[in-house]
C-alpha cells in the first residue's frame, strides 16, 4: 500500500508554563512589654503586656500559564499518481494545536512576626508570635491552541489497474492539551486557592480530497 499524509507540523514544545508566586513578608514584631514597681507591696506589676506578633503578609498568586498557539495548516496538495498499481491512502488534516503552559504555585504566606519583647521582670504574660500569612492562589492553566485548519487536495490519476484503489479520508486537527491550573500556596489551613484549568480550544476546519481522471 502506498501512503500519503497531509497535515500541518506538531509543535515540538509546550507553551511556558507560569511563573510560582512569591512568599509574603513577615509580620511585624509586637510591642515590648513594660512593668513598673508597686512600693506598697514591693513587687512588680504588669503595666502593658507585651503584644502578639502581627499576621505575615499573603504569598502573591502564580501567574497563569501561556496559550497554545492554533495548530499549523495543512497544505494545499496536487498529487500526480499516474496509473495505479497498488492500493493508494490519502488522509488529509490540519496539524493539532500547541499544549498550554500549566499555572504556577501560589507563593507562601509571609512568616508571622516576633513576640514583643518582654519587660524586665517578667511581671507580664509572654506574647505569642504571630500566625503565617495566607498562601497566595495558584495561576489558572492556558488555554490550548485550536486544531490547525484543513486543505483542498486534488489527486491525479490516469488509469486504475486491475485490484488497485485509491481511498480518501480526512481528519480534523485536534486542539492541545489544556495547562492544569497552579497549586495553592501555604499549609493546611491557610492555604489559597488552586488556579483554573485552562479551556480546551475548537477542533480545526474540515479537508476536502477531489480524486478525478486525467488524460
Amino acid at each position: 500500500m502506498t501512503s500519503f499524509l497531509i497535515t500541518g507540523d506538531p509543535y515540538p514544545n509546550n507553551a511556558p508554563n507560569g511563573g510560582n508566586g512569591s512568599t509574603g513578608v513577615k509580620g511585624n514584631q509586637g510591642n515590648p512589654g513594660k512593668s513598673d514597681y508597686n512600693d506598697s507591696n514591693c513587687s512588680y506589676y504588669c503595666v502593658t503586656p507585651p503584644g502578639n506578633g502581627g499576621t505575615g503578609g499573603n504569598g502573591t498568586d502564580g501567574i497563569a500559564g501561556s496559550a497554545g498557539a492554533k495548530g499549523k495548516p495543512a497544505p494545499p496538495t496536487t498529487l500526480n499518481l499516474g496509473i495505479v498499481t497498488d492500493n493508494v491512502s490519502i488522509r488529509a488534516g490540519g496539524g493539532p494545536g500547541q499544549n498550554s503552559g500549566n499555572g504556577g504555585v501560589g507563593g507562601m504566606g509571609g512568616p508571622g512576626g516576633e513576640p514583643g519583647t518582654p519587660d524586665s521582670n517578667n511581671a507580664c504574660t509572654k506574647a505569642s508570635r504571630g500566625s503565617q500569612g495566607r498562601g497566595g492562589r495558584g495561576g489558572n492553566g492556558g488555554n490550548s491552541g485550536g486544531g490547525g485548519d484543513g486543505t483542498t487536495v486534488i489527486a491525479n490519476y490516469k488509469q486504475l489497474n486491475n485490484g488497485s484503489s485509491i481511498t480518501p479520508s480526512t481528519f480534523r486537527g485536534l486542539p492541545g492539551r489544556s495547562g492544569a491550573g497552579g497549586s495553592a500556596g501555604g499549609n493546611a489551613g491557610n492555604s489559597g486557592y488552586n488556579g483554573y484549568n485552562g479551556a480546551t480550544g475548537p477542533f480545526g476546519s474540515d479537508s476536502v480530497i477531489n480524486i478525478r481522471q486525467v488524460p
